[in-house]
């Protein structure tokens, strides 16, 4: 009679070594490639987040610029009339008929750069009696947008008889004017992306009750 020699169907020692070595290096390189899909992930939507957030700021911007009213008030030392509406390179104070909170009544606002020059304030107060720069200065409720960016001004001029006398100003007082630009044209610029900018017409200027004063 003849004994067969049983073998085992079993793993060694080793074998079972090698088999856990791998499958943890499997899923170590299984765990960095999911951190690295979230990470990319996360920035793809923190920048998107962002663009969305710069694009609504602008159409808030661009809004307001364009529904811009010829505010009148009256200086009582002069005791003469004038329109309200100050801007020169960095800073532009106006009123308009665009509320952020669509609040009714008019809003004075106000753009110019954070006090750290990172980024763009904007200055909200409703538009009551009289000047409103004071109130814009001391009591308006202050927005810091667009961190990274700087934002240059300029005040488009047409001469309403001759129309090939059209100019970019840097300055526009509405007190000497007596009226409001045809457009204002601002640049935004930063460190990091390419500059752009935005051109907005302001529908009301034909709107005015005094006669412009050709700069």
């Amino acid at each position: 009679m003849k004994i067969k020699k049983l073998t085992s169907g079993g793993f060694t020692l080793l074998e079972i070594l090698i088999a856990l070595t791998l499958s943890a290096l499997i899923m170590l390189m299984l765990a960095m490639g999911m951190n690295l899909v979230v990470k990319e992930w996360t920035r793809s939507s923190n920048r998107l987040d962002d663009s969305i957030d710069k694009v609504l700021v602008l159409l808030q911007i661009e809004r307001a610029i364009q529904g811009a009213f010829p505010y009148t008030y009256k200086d009582r030392d002069e005791n003469k009339n004038y329109i309200f509406f100050e801007g020169d390179e960095e800073k532009m104070s106006w009123i308009s008929t665009v509320s952020p909170g669509r609040q009714s009544g008019l809003m004075a606002w106000q753009l110019l750069p954070n006090d750290e020059k990172s980024g763009i304030d904007i200055r909200i107060v409703p538009a009551l009696a009289g000047n409103p720069t004071e109130r814009l200065e001391k009591h308006a409720t202050a927005i810091t947008v667009l961190q990274t960016y700087k934002a240059y001004f300029e005040y488009l001029y047409i001469d309403e008889i001759i129309e090939e006398d059209t100019k970019w100003l840097k300055t526009w007082s509405a007190q000497k004017q007596q009226g409001l630009p045809n457009a204002v044209r601002v640049h935004f610029t930063n460190n990091v992306e390419e500059p752009f900018e935005i051109v907005i017409v302001i529908q009301s200027y034909r709107h005015q009750k005094m006669t412009r004063i050709k700069p």
